[in-house]
């Protein structure tokens, strides 16, 4: 009772020194000698609409200027300031014209708690500032990072979240803890949401986990060329749960990052060249290593095949009417267009030479011949083999 009665004691000090406070002798004189007329009160309204209007465009003035020479944060913060500023001495100016302050000590008097709810309150508010201050922190190391290309779009974006999600978890668990609220139950909730989550997506949690390994091992990145199973294209978008990717004919699949990790990969930009193969026949009866010689010359003097590695020519097989050989050429920075282009001219630079060189490219070809005796065929021809046989044993006569 002692405690709650020097706690009431000191609530209605603190009130009676609020009022003080908001009039003293000094505004109360003022107000007696110079507030009393209507036509001044609506005088010193007027002034105060002034007031506040030049006030606000003092703050929009400022802050460009304030933005200029020390920052955009630094800049609205001010312009909050100023704002604020204006907007409050307004109002207290506003209920002494009018003899109205004593709702602004009742509102004062209303909102007056106890110290301990107070302190409270004050260390939720720093606690809550911190996380907000951290999260702003994390996210320009998290920017400066994907400008130094240490993190690729899809990292970065991954990252905000979990670093956000981080510290407002932490930031939370604290804020409980400090009003004395039991985090038991909610951890328990939390566990049976998360066993039914995880029964019900199954697939979708699994995409998510992919997502965080191609975060971590980065097999590819937005804008290279790869190939999903039966997919190939140029990946231009991978969130957490798909990977976007445009084929050469125009088409967006969307992949799950599921199937992208369980599945072969091959990424065709990951060595900054590819190889690309043309088979070519020479007859049996031209000379091979001199074929091999016009192809390499052919092909070294193109534009679109790269001079280091050097193109090579092997001879690869015995086909059915000609010796194959493959001719094997590298080109930069691998697109499919520079691939199509690159391979249409070594197919023109080979036939170009072969054609200047009298090198010819055998082609299967089938000789077709009758035969002697024809087959008979349910009767059919049966009288011309008889006539046939019977000529041969006469002699033709």
């Amino acid at each position: 009772m002692r405690a709650s009665r020097t706690r009431i004691v000191d609530v209605d000090h603190f009130c009676s020194a609020v009022a003080t406070s908001l009039r003293p002798d000094p505004i109360r004189r003022f107000q007696e000698t110079h507030f009393t007329a209507f036509e001044i009160q609506l005088l010193a309204t007027a002034l105060l609409v002034v007031f506040v209007g030049l006030g606000l465009v003092a703050a929009s003035r400022m802050r460009p200027l304030v933005r200029r020479r020390y920052g955009r944060q630094l800049a609205e913060i001010s312009s909050v300031l100023v704002v604020g500023a204006v907007v409050v001495s307004s109002v207290y100016a506003f209920t002494l014209v009018w003899w109205v302050s004593g709702i602004l000590e009742s509102t004062l008097e209303m909102m007056t708690v106890d110290r301990m709810i107070a302190t409270y309150q004050l260390v939720t508010v720093a606690i809550a500032l911190t996380a907000y201050l951290a999260i702003r922190f994390v996210n320009r190391s998290i920017d400066k990072l994907a400008q130094t290309k240490a993190l690729t779009k899809h990292q970065s974006e991954v990252a905000y979240h979990v670093a956000d999600i981080g510290i407002v978890a932490a930031a939370g668990t604290v804020i409980f803890t400090l009003w004395g609220i039991d985090l038991t139950n909610i951890f328990i909730g939390a566990g049976a949401i998360t066993a039914v989550v995880a029964l019900t997506a199954r697939e979708t949690l699994a995409a998510m986990l992919a997502g965080f390994i191609l975060l971590f091992t980065r097999p590819f990145t937005v804008g290279d060329w790869i190939r999903v199973n039966e997919t190939s294209g140029i990946v231009t978008d991978v969130t957490l749960f798909t990977t976007q990717i445009q084929t050469f004919d125009d088409k967006h699949v969307l992949v799950p990052n599921d199937e992208v990790t369980d599945s072969q990969l091959t990424n065709y930009s990951k060595n900054d060249q590819l190889r690309i193969d043309v088979e070519v026949g020479v007859d049996y009866d031209a000379d091979i290593e001199h074929a091999r010689s016009i192809v390499t010359d052919a092909v070294g003097d193109l534009e679109s095949v790269k001079n280091n590695p050097n193109p090579q020519v092997i001879a690869k097989r015995f086909g059915d009417s000609a010796i194959v050989l493959e001719c094997r050429a590298w080109i930069g920075d691998p697109t499919m267009r520079r691939r199509l282009d690159a391979r249409t001219d070594v197919i023109e630079a080979i036939d170009a030479a072969f054609d200047r060189e009298g090198i010819s490219i055998p082609f299967p070809q089938r000789v077709h011949a009758a035969r002697a005796e024809a087959l008979q065929v349910d009767g059919i021809g049966a009288d011309r083999g008889r006539s046939s046989l019977e000529d041969r044993a006469t002699g033709g006569d």
